[in-house]
C-alpha cells in the first residue's frame, strides 16, 4: 500500500519478512512448498505462543504447567538440528506421534499449507545454516566433547593445544555441537539433514564438504554473554562470524567488530588474532580466539570420528 508515493512502514516490514523467511521443501512430486511467514506469524501467535511465547524463547504462559520446557525457537543450535520435514511432522503429529520428549499436541486441523507457513515463520526466528553457506544442500549435526574421543595422543593433543592458547578452560566449553555442511551432486530444494546412519553417511563425498558451522557463546565486554554463529571453511578459515543478539544497535556494533576476523585462521596453525590496540578491541581479540580454538578442536573431533568410521570404504 502506498500513501503519497511512500510505502507504509508496517507493510514494508511484512514484505521484507515474507521475502527473507521463505521456507521451501519438496513434496512427493518434487515440487517445492513455499511458506508464507506473514501468515505463519499469525498462526504461531494463535497455536504456539501459549507454550513457546510470542517471542519464541520458550517462555509462554503455560511454562509453569509443563514438565518439559518448550523449545526455544530462537536457538540456532537447536533449531538447525531439525530440518523442515522434521518440523512439519512434529507440528502435524505432535510429540506423541514423533517420539519427542515434550507435551506438544498434534495440530491435525492445520492444513499442510498452514503448517509450511508456520515453518517459514520459525525459520525467520533463528539464524539458518544457509546464512553461512548459501550453497548448502546436506548437513550433519553431532555433539562432541573435546578430549574425549580417539586415541590417547589425539585427546591429549587437543587439550594441550587449548590449555596452551586459552590457559583456563571451563569443562562445559569442551562440549560443542558440530554442523558439517555439504553440497550435493544434484541440488536439493531445501537443506537436508543426513541421519547418523552408516549407509546414509557413506553417500556423502569428502570433496563436497563446504565447511562447518557452530553456534556458541562469546564473552564480550563487561562479561556480557553474546550468542554468536561462526562458519569455517574446510581449511578452518573464518568465512562468517555474526551475533544473533536481538537488539539491533548492539548487533550492528558487534558484527562491525567481527568483520576484521573474516578470512582469518588456518588449519594446523595457532590463531593470531591480536589486531587491536584499544582495551575493548583486545577483549574481542581474546574472546574470538577462544571460540575459534574450541570450534576447530570440535571440528577435529568430527574428522577423527569420520576417519574411524570410513577407513575401510575411503568415503572420508
Amino acid at each position: 500500500m502506498q500513501i503519497n508515493g511512500k510505502w507504509t512502514s508496517g507493510l514494508l516490514i511484512a514484505l521484507l519478512v515474507s521475502v527473507l523467511a521463505i521456507s521451501a521443501i519438496a513434496d512427493e512430486d518434487g515440487l517445492p512448498f513455499v511458506g508464507d511467514a506473514t501468515n505463519g506469524t499469525r498462526l504461531y501467535q494463535i497455536h504456539c505462543a501459549v507454550c513457546h511465547g510470542f517471542d519464541g524463547l520458550g517462555k509462554g504462559a503455560a511454562l509453569a504447567t509443563l514438565k518439559v520446557k518448550p523449545a526455544n525457537h530462537r536457538n540456532g543450535s537447536l533449531m538447525n538440528a531439525r530440518d523442515n520435514k522434521m518440523l512439519f511432522d512434529v507440528i502435524q503429529l505432535g510429540c506423541q506421534g514423533t517420539g519427542c520428549k515434550g507435551a506438544m499436541p498434534k495440530f491435525t486441523k492445520l492444513s499442510k499449507l498452514d503448517t509450511w507457513d508456520i515453518i517459514a515463520y520459525l525459520r525467520s526466528l533463528h539464524m539458518s545454516l544457509a546464512v553461512f553457506f548459501p550453497k548448502l544442500d546436506q548437513y550433519l549435526v553431532k555433539q562432541y566433547t573435546i578430549g574425549k574421543i580417539g586415541k590417547a595422543e589425539f585427546k591429549e593433543g587437543q587439550l594441550e593445544r587449548l590449555e596452551d592458547a586459552l590457559k583456563k578452560i571451563d569443562p562445559a566449553e569442551l562440549t560443542q555441537t558440530v554442523y558439517t555442511l555439504f553440497r550435493a551432486n544434484r541440488r536439493k530444494p531445501s537443506p537436508e539433514l543426513v541421519p547418523q546412519q552408516p549407509r546414509q553417511l557413506a553417500k556423502l563425498q569428502k570433496e563436497n564438504k563446504i565447511g562447518y558451522v557452530f553456534f556458541m557463546t562469546l564473552k564480550g565486554p563487561r562479561g556480557r554473554k553474546v550468542p554468536i554463529g561462526i562458519g569455517l571453511n574446510p581449511g578452518y578459515a573464518i568465512v562468517k562470524l555474526v551475533t544473533t543478539l536481538t537488539d539491533p544497535g548492539l548487533r550492528g556494533e558487534y558484527n562491525s567488530r567481527f568483520e576484521k576476523y573474516i578470512g582469518q585462521g588456518q588449519r594446523g596453525k595457532k590463531p593470531d588474532f591480536n589486531f587491536s590496540k584499544d582495551k575493548v578491541g583486545k577483549i574481542f581479540d581474546k574472546a574470538v580466539t577462544r571460540i575459534y580454538m574450541l570450534a576447530t578442536e570440535a571440528a577435529n573431533a568430527y574428522e577423527f570420528d569420520e576417519r574411524e568410521r570410513s577407513w575401510a570404504d575411503g568415503t572420508f
